[in-house]
């Protein structure tokens, strides 16, 4: 009976691709001598697992060509042979000749590739005799085209056109010298054993994401309730107290009192463990559905030996790559924007950084170059090095370069120092490079990286000494939706930072705060830098300056560097990222929302934009400032959990020329009332996490925003409710039922007037 392998297909090619990215990754360590029989033997597994389901399938072609590739490395394992660098382009192109076939395989159920060209000149190779190399692209006739390599820029070069024969890889002598250079073999993740797997789309795991983020919500509600549960707690021991010392009380109304007590003693300690133990299954809930969507480092990595291998070619120069940490596992959303970061910041380093191997003899190099990536977890954050040794990067240069381009003044350029000239690298368009290539030259590799990082809210830092070699340090969160950052608090309004941003935190004294033309100024580390207020750049109004000690935090980003007063800062923590409501979207300072312990919604900062910003303060003239904030038109916040309700009520008074924003909840609202002036707040009563009432009673408690109307629209019409509203401070209640454009715009003029009265 014929086996039905259309139903297996599936599966083979996901564990083909896995088996061939698994040789592919070894060839360059065993090239390189890097713990060479283990890795010979996990690449001869693979490529045996693929002969075997292979031939089980009936894929000829795919079998013969799995077995020439394994007659090489067996070869290659029994010291029948060495390994040059022409026989890794064979060896290579003889694995993307497998890529091929599956394909071909997929598109078609069957593995029509030519596999003639390569069945014979891996025989060659492997029997230590001359062999040819592919023609790229297209191959020896009959040979089938070699698929390039899917990294940009990393085809294999054509070189000369059609290779002529190569000498066989002569067999190694005995007692001969391993390679000079070692690394330590990182742990893979094929070397693992298998475990069952099942496909989730990205898109269910980020639902499931989003689930499990609201449960923070019950975390902090049971502790507000254990909390308040305190106060009465308190309250009760005090009233037992005062009956024991009551002479005349009734024997029966002390003993309940006692009863009482000690039952509420009993609540209260059960509350407390609820609201600690729903803390903790919450957030391991939520680390359980993060760690769904993370990924190895390595998914990206595992493709960069055999690229700066043939980068280093088509320079002709010599580069040896070492990783470390590719095991380390980050979330994949990271890992696609990361991508382009690894593409560029390598190729830089091995075109301007690594040099030729005549001119690293001339300065008592080896000819082979060093590039390393290290990839390290450190606090909730992924930090990558990507170091070469070569020739450092020329500030000089720049300095010629960023004149020339008019970037700035000539006594500008004069006074740029060393950090600032290397970060112009960041600038679009900005390149030292003589002539425009292949690889660079246009300008924009460099921009990308920083772009990207900043989308991830990272940092990157880079160091770089004359003819020793450049190393760029970048760090990023290891999640999408976890960030690491410290709280800070200016006026009523808390923020929450990123880490990564944070290089020092002080506490100063006022007058050790220095003027240098106009602009207050501290001393740190024998450095002079900028000192801003965190309320003057976001505009927090009514706050007093502050007295005695100020605290500052050191901010870096790529080149500036500024020094931050803020009220006051809590210890770094790792809190759950939420999207920005539609409102907030445009305000680029601001990159997310955070759920604070105290039921409010956080923003966290967008430091670079923070810092533009805050450069930007003193060309603001505050008199113009003031005359625009006049004649701006009235404002309202409408807030109800129904879209249809929000944009019914947002037209209608949109209609009149009044400005509205909406909010989908209490908690939203009373964060963006805190962030912007509302002349009035429409609001409905029933609403998630925070009803009308509790919103309506926050906005009258807080000094700044007693004194705005608020108009309740509800469904409710019984009288207790309009009368609590009331009590609150609601200024109108109007049912839905009887809802139109006339009470509720009759309403809307009576509290405020017109929109530009």
């Amino acid at each position: 009976m014929a086996l039905a392998r259309e139903k297996y297909i599936g599966k083979f090619i996901e564990e083909a691709l896995d088996n061939i990215g698994t040789a592919e990754s070894l060839v360059f360590e065993i090239r390189d001598g890097v713990s060479l029989e283990d890795d010979l033997a996990t690449l001869l597994r693979a490529l045996h697992t693929l002969k075997g389901s292979s031939r089980m399938l009936e894929f000829k072609r795919i079998e013969v060509l799995s077995h020439s590739l394994e007659s090489v490395f067996i070869a290659l394992k029994e010291q029948r042979i060495g390994f040059s660098d022409a026989g890794v382009k064979l060896a290579m192109a003889g694995l993307d000749t497998l890529r091929e076939g599956l394909k071909h395989i997929k598109d078609t159920g069957d593995d029509a590739i030519d596999i003639s060209f390569f069945e014979r000149e891996l025989a060659a190779m492997a029997a230590n005799e001359d062999f040819s190399l592919p023609l790229v692209p297209g191959g020896e006739p009959g040979g089938g085209e070699v698929p390039a390599l899917e990294i940009p820029g990393g085809e294999v070069p054509a070189g000369e056109g059609r290779a002529g024969r190569v000498s066989g890889a002569e067999a190694p002598e005995s007692g001969a010298e391993a390679p000079e250079e070692f690394h330590p073999k990182a742990v893979r993740g094929h070397e693992k054993p298998k475990q069952e797997t099942i496909r989730l789309s990205l898109e269910k795991i980020d639902g499931i994401v989003k689930s499990a983020a609201s449960l923070q919500s019950l975390e902090i509600t049971a502790k507000a309730l254990a909390g308040e549960y305190a106060k009465l707690r308190g309250m009760i021991k005090n009233l037992s107290r005062a009956v024991k010392t009551e002479r005349n009380i009734n024997a029966g109304l002390a003993s309940d009192f006692r009863k009482l007590e000690k039952l509420s003693a009993g609540i209260g300690g059960a509350l407390k463990n609820h609201a600690v133990e729903t803390g903790n299954h919450t957030r391991d809930v939520y680390d359980s559905v993060i760690s769904l969507r993370m990924l190895p480092i390595s998914s990206i990595l595992d493709v960069y030996p055999r690229h700066v291998f043939e980068l280093a070619q088509e320079m002709g120069k010599k580069v040896q790559l070492f990783i470390e940490g590719r095991e380390n596992e980050i979330d994949k959303n990271i890992i696609e924007l990361l991508r382009e970061v690894f593409i560029h910041t390598v190729r830089n380093a091995v075109d301007h950084g690594i040099e030729s191997p005549a001119e690293r003899k001339a300065a008592g190099k080896p000819e082979t170059g060093r590039l390393e990536i290290r990839c390290n977890r450190e606090s909730g954050s992924m930090k990558i090095v990507i170091a070469d040794d070569g020739r450092g990067i020329d500030t000089e240069k720049i300095r010629a370069k960023v004149l020339k381009q008019g970037y700035v003044t000539e006594s500008a350029a004069a006074s740029l120092t060393r950090e600032e000239l290397i970060n112009f690298i960041f600038q679009s368009g900005f390149s030292t490079a003589p002539s425009l290539s292949s690889v660079s030259g246009r300008g924009l590799g460099m921009d990308v990286v920083r772009s990207n990082i900043d989308r991830l809210k990272g940092s990157v830092s880079v160091e770089s000494t004359t003819g020793r070699g450049t190393a760029f340090t970048i760090v990023v969160p290891l999640s999408i939706a976890a960030l690491m950052g410290l709280p800070v608090s200016c006026g009523d309004m808390k923020f929450i930072i990123p880490s990564s941003f944070v290089d020092t935190i002080l506490l100063i004294k006022r007058e050790e705060i220095i003027t240098v033309v106009d602009r207050p100024q501290i001393r740190c580390q024998n450095r002079i830098i900028k000192l801003y207020y965190l309320d003057q750049i976001l505009e927090i109004k009514n706050r007093p300056p502050p007295q005695g000690t100020v605290l500052v935090l050191i901010i870096r980003a790529y080149e500036d560097e500024i020094a931050l007063a803020v009220d006051a800062a809590g210890s770094m923590r790792t809190v759950i990222l939420k999207p920005l409501p539609a409102l907030l979207q445009s305000k680029a300072v601001f990159s997310g929302m955070v759920l604070g312990e105290d039921y409010e919604m956080m923003p966290a900062l967008n430091m670079p934009a923070v810092i533009k910003l805050a450069r930007r303060i003193k060309g603001i003239s505050m008199k113009k400032r003031d005359l625009e904030s006049k004649n701006v038109r009235k404002s309202i916040l409408v807030v109800d959990d129904s879209l249809p309700t929000r944009e019914i009520e947002s037209d209608i008074l949109k209609s009149e020329g009044y400005r509205v924003d909406t909010a989908a909840d209490g908690a939203e609202a009373l964060n963006m009332a805190k962030l912007n002036h509302y002349d009035l707040v429409c609001t409905d009563l029933n609403m998630p996490q925070m009803d009308g009432f509790m919103l309506t009673g926050n906005i009258k408690k807080n000094e700044e925003l007693s004194s705005i109307p608020v108009i309740v629209i509800s469904s409710r019409s019984d009288e207790e409710d309009q009368k609590r509203a009331a009590l609150l401070g609601a200024s109108r209640y109007i049912v839905k039922n009887s809802f139109n454009n006339h009470n509720l715009l009759t309403a809307v003029h009576e509290l405020i007037g017109t929109s530009d009265e």
